[in-house]
């Protein structure tokens, strides 16, 4: 381990190693079974509520490489991956949502063992069958940048190009949401008494009592209640989207509706005037497919955890530990605390500080204490005294303004207009403080397929991703400048 050279491929806030881990040993068996290609050993490290995703450099090139050939091969394939992801959601959602519909207390410490090898099982298939477009999402973003800078001289023109036809509107998922919640706004516009439900004071009780509007606004709920779920967030309730609806009613959401409908017909329309050979063309909805998959991938697991909660629960209760600790159990080690009685809470404690998790060949071992402390402080260094740092250029454009860090959606109402939102890594949730932003800066995010590539782009901002530091090294009310066409953020004088 100390001889081995790792590299940070990614970073995240407010993550524990449950069900991440899980990932990791998807990623070194179920996906090699699946495409050929996986990775020898990957190893993702805890510090408190941090997260660093770390691979081997030699193992990542190798494994992006060979599946880049595959799809070079099969430009579709990751159409038919998504396809594949559906079934194995839809399959993986129904049956967690059986068990959340159990009384729990009433089933034997056998049984919830069960559920913790069935839902590992099943997670490790959905990571593997979607990570492929992870695994060559840089190399695929570089090619198809290479091919369109090449061919248009323009430099502005072809950041341009590169932004639409890498552009997924199915993938921007607050922008479906928006546009499910704006239809439904329109249905009950047409109907006085539920106006007059919705403006009453005691709209909460009156809703409940009305069974179509109630049946209406649940099923919105139902579909999309995970948007902010992220892997440990809050979900969106009931009459969270009520106020959303009530906010769409106090304007005018046909004309809303309208206009998104013209923008994307625009983005369609001027993307399929893009004059590019077929060849680039099939890559360039190649990456498309892969955003797809991305968010796909996300929607199922954001559902998974949810309806899973009240099973982890159920056996951190039976284990004598918090939920946070047992967020730090792997597989196995559950199946011990409920058939063996085996007591975990001071090895747990421990974890919490920091963790790090060896994932090869489908299996994880834990180190914590001070081998744990050693092998972080090398593969992590934040540099002193720096003017500038890079990143990952996601969203194109170029920007100055004000630092505001956001550790998490609690903290994006204290971004205002203008400023350069600075964080771990955006999820959806962050969507409205995004909207007002003058751009977007992520220690996280693997490239154009991640979460602040897709908000950034859909508020037309610049973003940079994979700063691995930028939370360190700056701090609220620093000056910067960020180019998303270069992945550069150089700190300004104040």
């Amino acid at each position: 381990m100390d001889k081995d050279d790792w590299f940070i491929a990614s970073q995240h806030s407010q993550l524990s190693p449950f069900p991440n881990y899980l990932s990791g040993e998807g990623i070194t068996h179920e996906m090699k079974k699946l495409f050929g290609f996986g990775y020898r050993k990957v190893l993702f490290i805890f510090r408190d509520n941090d997260f660093w995703g770390c691979f081997l450099e030699n193992d990542y090139e190798r494994v992006a490489a060979g599946l880049f050939k595959e799809l070079k091969k099969n430009p579709s394939l990751f159409e038919v991956l998504s396809s594949r992801e559906r079934e194995l959601g839809r399959c993986f959602l129904g049956l967690i949502k059986k068990w959340a519909k159990l009384d729990l207390e009433k089933n034997s410490n056998e049984k919830l063992a069960e559920f913790s090898r069935q839902y590992a099982k099943k997670y490790r298939e959905i990571y593997a069958n979607y990570f492929i477009i992870l695994s060559v999402e840089q190399i695929l973003t570089k090619y198809l940048r290479d091919f369109l800078f090449k061919k248009f001289k323009d430099k502005k023109i072809a950041s341009d190009y590169f932004n639409k036809l890498t552009t997924e509107p199915a993938a921007m998922v607050n922008k479906q949401e928006e546009i499910a919640a704006l239809k439904l706004a329109i249905k009950i516009k047409q109907n006085k008494k539920w106006i007059k439900i919705l403006e009453s004071k005691k709209s909460r009780e009156l809703i409940r009592k009305d069974g179509k509007l109630f049946r209406l606004i649940k099923n919105h709920e139902k579909n999309w209640f995970w948007l902010t779920r992220d892997y440990e967030g809050e979900i969106l309730t009931f009459f969270d989207f009520v106020e959303r609806i009530k906010s769409h009613l106090r304007l005018d959401p046909a004309k809303k509706l309208e206009k998104i409908n013209h923008e994307l017909a625009v983005l369609a329309r001027e993307t399929k005037r893009i004059k590019i050979n077929d060849k680039y063309w099939k890559f360039f909805k190649a990456m498309r497919d892969g955003i797809y998959l991305k968010e796909l991938r996300k929607s199922i697991v954001s559902q998974s955890l949810y309806y899973f909660d009240p099973v982890l629960s159920e056996i951190a209760r039976r284990g004598k530990i918090s939920l946070k600790q047992a967020r730090f159990l792997l597989t196995r080690e559950i199946v011990e605390m409920l058939l063996k009685n085996k007591n975990f809470s001071s090895v747990l404690n421990e974890r919490i500080k920091l963790s790090l998790y060896l994932a090869s060949g489908g299996t994880t071992k834990v180190i914590s204490g001070r081998p744990a402390e050693r092998i972080f402080k090398k593969i992590y260094k934040v540099p002193k005294n720096i003017k500038e740092f890079k990143g990952l250029p996601v969203s194109s454009g170029k920007a100055r303004g004000r630092v505001k860090i956001v550790k998490d959606s609690s903290e994006i109402n204290k971004v205002k207009p203008g400023d350069i939102i600075i964080t771990g890594q955006a999820t959806p949730a962050f969507s409205r403080a995004v909207a007002i932003a003058a751009g977007l800066i992520a220690e996280g995010g693997t490239g154009i397929t991640s979460h602040p590539a897709t908000l950034a782009r859909e508020a037309k901002i610049p973003c940079v991703t994979n700063t691995k530091i930028a939370t360190k090294v700056l701090k609220d009310g620093d000056r910067v400048e960020i180019d998303g066409d270069r992945g550069i953020v150089k700190i300004l004088k104040t």
